[in-house]
């Protein structure tokens, strides 16, 4: 297109922005807005697609290019003959308005409640729920990070929930919101171990129960061989610090709180604290069932992820 032509188009493009409603322009900006991120975030996952490129239906590896949807380049499978797209059969699939995940991301790394973030994106809040577990997906229940040197580990119990559920299945005594459950006796709490070195690598799983075998299975593989393992006065870690071949430093709650101005688990506690305060006070609790996808959200919220790093996660 020459320079003239150009102008011409452009003055046209002008004098109808003019003639436009305030509503009709905020469309119109809303169109250009929603291209130019929707490249961006299309940017992110595309490398993670190209490098183990195959068909999401039956994973063959004979693909063709097989036209656009917008800006999105779409694929041909030679073996099935499916067509597909970068996020066919990833949590990412079949969710629209691409061009906000980003601010989306955003109101993750702040962490804020389904109602800010509807408010923040201008969707509505089925919308927000939909995105946050889908964006959590991926990561729930991963917990392969290995930690080395100094870590600090302990279990911590939260109430069974089954928050927002039409149809309860633990018909147990209702509890008025807010008040503890009694800590006496482990029934109707889920156990969560969590461990963290001085490097702030975490793992956080969930535990079907809180035994030594249990807690072993979640935690042992995780440790480097030769660390140093600080934990409460709990004798499943004397068992696992043996395994692993880790000095173990027990601190006894009330007794020793330091070991040679070193060694405690004084940053596990707080982690452990921060994460309670967060669900039980700013999500005014979470049903047990999405417990994983939260304690994902936790972690990456530990490790500072930013929003471009919370979408790469988001992809798997």
């Amino acid at each position: 297109m020459n320079t003239k032509s150009f102008v011409g188009k452009l003055n046209q493009i002008t004098k109808a922005l003019f003639s436009m409603t305030p509503a009709q322009r905020d469309k119109v900006h809303q169109s250009i807005q929603a291209l130019d991120t929707e490249i961006i975030t299309d940017e992110l996952i595309q490398p993670l697609f190209d490098m183990s490129s195959q068909c999401p239906h039956c994973h063959a590896n004979h693909l063709k290019k097989w036209g656009k949807s917008g800006a999105i380049q779409r694929y041909r499978c030679k073996d099935c003959l499916k067509t597909f797209n970068n996020k066919t059969n990833t949590p990412l699939a079949k969710l629209r308005k691409s061009y906000l995940w980003e601010e989306y991301a955003r109101c993750m790394v702040l962490k804020l409640t389904l109602r800010e973030a509807a408010e923040v994106c201008n969707i509505n809040l089925r919308t927000a729920f939909l995105w946050r577990h889908r964006f959590l997906m991926a990561q729930a229940g991963k917990n392969d990070d290995k930690l080395s040197g100094i870590i600090e580990v302990d279990e911590f119990f939260l109430a069974y929930s089954e928050k927002g559920s039409n149809t309860l299945t633990n018909r147990a005594k209702p509890r008025k919101r807010g008040s503890n459950i009694d800590k006496r006796t482990k029934e109707g709490q889920v156990a969560v171990l969590l461990s963290i070195d001085r490097s702030n690598h975490m793992i956080n799983p969930r535990l079907s129960a809180d035994t030594t075998a249990e807690i072993a299975a979640n935690f042992a593989e995780n440790i480097t061989e030769n660390s140093v393992l600080c934990s409460d006065g709990s004798w499943s870690y004397v068992t696992i610090a043996k395994q692993k071949n880790c000095d173990h430093k027990r601190l006894i709650n009330g007794k020793v709180r330091v070991i040679d101005k070193v060694y405690h688990i004084q940053t596990v506690n707080g982690a452990i604290a921060n994460f309670k305060g967060w669900i039980n006070g700013k999500m005014k609790g979470v049903a047990t069932k999405y417990l994983p996808n939260y304690l994902a959200w936790f972690k990456k919220s530990n490790a500072k992820l930013d929003k471009q790093q919370i979408l790469v996660a988001a992809y798997g």
